[in-house]
């Protein structure tokens, strides 16, 4: 199996957004996921973008998400900090 590491894209966001709400059911917890589809878009490609993200890829379907912000620390300075690391149950176990 060839698996691609590559940034985001807008392109991308549907199968994102759809991992997230697989991990939100693995934790079953998907109410607790009020962000949208559509602030994602915003918040990760609008004006002034909060978070950046790399996908993992196999035969053109988007199967990990890697999703990452900039924060700052009064006590370290600027740090990066990962929010949410995800790979779909049917890939999970590989050792890739």
């Amino acid at each position: 199996m060839n698996i691609v590491i590559r940034r985001g894209t807008p392109a991308d966001l549907p199968q994102v957004y759809a991992l997230i709400q697989e991990l939100a059911e693995f934790e079953k917890a998907p109410a607790e996921v009020t962000n949208t589809l559509a602030d994602m878009y915003e918040d990760g490609f609008g004006a002034q973008p909060v978070f950046e993200f790399l996908v993992a890829e196999a035969e053109t379907k988007v199967i990990g998400l890697c999703l990452y912000y900039i924060a700052y620390s009064t006590w370290k300075g600027k740090m990066l900090y990962l929010e949410d690391l995800i790979v779909t149950e049917a890939y999970r176990r590989y050792g890739a």
